[in-house]
C-alpha cells in the first residue's frame, strides 16, 4: 500500500512539473526543472517536490518580483537548487567500466572513440571493443597484444594504470593505391576483463541491431570530442579519398552525413535516431561532412556481430 501511495504521489509531482516547466524555464537564472526530495536546513527530507535548478542562488532582495520561484505549485512544494552553468561535456575522462562513446586508443595514438562491444560470430564467448584501425592499431603499425588505454594517451591515459584492453586484430588499410579500394577502417581489442567494459553507448543506450543507411535517415552518435550529436545521411555508396597523414587511402561504399564530428570522434558508432540501430562506424570527416564505414562491411570484415539490447 505504501509503495502504491508513493507511486501515485510521484506521478502527481511529475504532472505538476510538466505543467509548469515551460514557464519556469523562461525565468531568469533558471537552467532546469526536475523532481526530487526537498531539503530543509541542508538535509534531504522525504517530501517529494519540484526542483528548480538555477545557475546561482540569490537572495530574494536581489530578485525582481517576476524572478522569484513560488514556494508551491498547486499543492506541490518547490525547492531551488544552485547547480551552476550546465555545459556540454566531451567524453574524455577515465570511466570504469569503460563504455562506448568515451576516449580510447592504442598506447602510441593520441585518442579516438570506443565504438561499441561486439562478439565473435564463431565463438560468441569472445567479446571485443570495436573502433577504427587508426585508433586501435595505429594505422597498421601496431602488433597483436599492444596495450589499449582508456582514456587515450592525449586525454591523460597511461600504461599500465589505464590499460583496458589489448589489440586483437584489424583490417589493414591500403595507402596510396587509387585502384585498390578499402571498405573499412576497423579494429578489435580484447578487454583485459569483461567487468571493465559495458555495452551501453553513453547517452544512447545499447544498440538494438543494425540497419542499412538510407538517404535522409536521421542519425546520432556519441563521441570523445563532440559528445552526442545528431545528423542526417546525405550520401550513400560513396567513394572517398581520405588523408591519414601517413598517406591517402581510398574508401568505397561509404556513408556520408552532415557534419557531426571533430577530431577524436573517430570510432564512434553511428545509429539511426528513431530506433537506435547501428548503421555506420565514423572514421573521417571535413568541415562540411562526416564519413562512416557501412556497419555491415565492418562486421563482416572482422567476423563479429554487435552485442545488442
Amino acid at each position: 500500500m505504501k509503495d502504491e501511495e508513493s507511486a501515485i504521489r510521484l506521478a502527481a509531482v511529475q504532472e505538476t512539473k510538466e505543467a509548469n516547466q515551460d514557464d519556469l524555464l523562461t525565468m531568469p537564472n533558471v537552467v532546469g526543472v526536475g523532481v526530487g526530495y526537498k531539503k530543509s536546513k541542508g538535509k534531504e527530507t522525504s517530501t517529494l517536490c519540484v526542483h528548480v535548478y538555477v545557475e546561482k542562488k540569490l537572495d530574494k532582495k536581489e530578485l525582481a518580483p517576476d524572478a522569484i520561484i513560488p514556494p508551491n505549485l498547486d499543492d506541490v512544494k518547490t525547492d531551488v537548487l544552485e547547480i551552476g552553468r550546465v555545459e556540454a561535456l566531451a567524453f574524455k575522462s577515465r570511466v570504469r567500466p569503460a563504455r562506448p562513446g568515451y576516449s580510447i586508443g592504442h598506447y602510441k595514438v593520441t585518442a579516438g572513440t570506443f565504438g561499441c562491444l561486439v562478439r565473435d560470430v564463431c565463438n560468441p564467448c569472445h567479446t571485443y571493443i570495436l573502433s577504427n584501425n587508426h585508433i586501435l592499431a595505429n594505422s597498421n603499425a601496431a602488433r597483436k597484444g599492444d596495450p589499449i588505454l582508456q582514456p587515450g594517451k592525449y586525454d591523460g591515459g597511461t600504461y599500465p594504470a589505464d590499460l583496458v584492453a589489448r589489440l586483437d586484430r584489424f583490417v589493414p588499410i591500403r595507402f596510396n593505391q587509387s585502384k585498390r579500394y578499402n571498405l573499412v577502417d576497423a579494429a578489435l581489442a580484447k578487454p583485459v576483463s569483461l567487468r571493465k567494459v559495458i555495452a551501453s553507448v553513453v547517452s544512447l543506450g545499447i544498440p538494438k541491431g543494425t540497419v542499412e543507411a538510407t538517404l535522409g535517415m536521421n542519425v546520432v552518435k556519441s563521441g570523445r570530442t563532440t559528445g552526442t550529436t545528431a545528423g542526417k545521411v546525405i550520401g550513400i555508396d560513396a567513394t572517398i579519398a581520405v588523408n591519414f597523414g601517413v598517406g591517402i587511402a581510398y574508401f568505397h561504399n561509404q556513408t556520408l552525413t552532415t557534419d557531426m564530428s571533430e577530431g577524436g570522434d573517430s570510432g564512434s558508432l553511428l545509429m539511426s535516431r528513431t530506433d537506435r540501430k547501428a548503421t555506420g562506424l565514423l572514421f573521417a570527416g571535413s568541415r562540411k561532412v562526416t564519413v562512416h564505414n557501412n556497419i555491415s562491411n565492418v562486421l563482416m570484415s572482422l567476423g563479429v556481430e554487435i552485442i545488442t539490447a
